[in-house]
């Protein structure tokens, strides 16, 4: 699992998010490859986004979730810098896209 997030190649020019973190539901979709293989999955369908999936929360039921991160390091020491908040027809887009998505051995719905 991601310990942290790495902003440290973050465009520091940038005003809108490109980078999410991936809440899975419970079951194997909480599993390490399947970790990993949405991560793959939704970067192959949103090149240039940046994800993170993390099973470091409570389970819970349903559908992914989804965070944009919005806030990275700003110019001065300490500081944040507020990105802009993604557009909707991304965030829906991104969404579909994690319903496709089953972890490997998983049944269809």
């Amino acid at each position: 699992m991601h310990s942290a997030i790495d902003l440290a190649e973050a465009d520091t020019d940038a005003t809108e998010v490109s980078s999410f973190v991936v809440l899975p539901p419970s079951g194997p979709f909480r599993a390490e490859a399947a970790l990993r293989g949405i991560e793959a999955f939704l970067a192959g369908r949103f090149p240039g986004l940046v994800f993170y999936a993390s099973g470091d929360v409570e389970p819970f039921e349903g559908d992914y979730r989804l965070v944009p991160i919005c806030g990275v390091p700003g110019e001065e020491p300490d500081s944040l810098r507020m990105l802009d908040y993604p557009p909707q027809a991304l965030l829906l887009a991104i969404e579909a896209a994690l319903k496709l998505f089953r972890p490997a051995g998983s049944p269809l719905n």
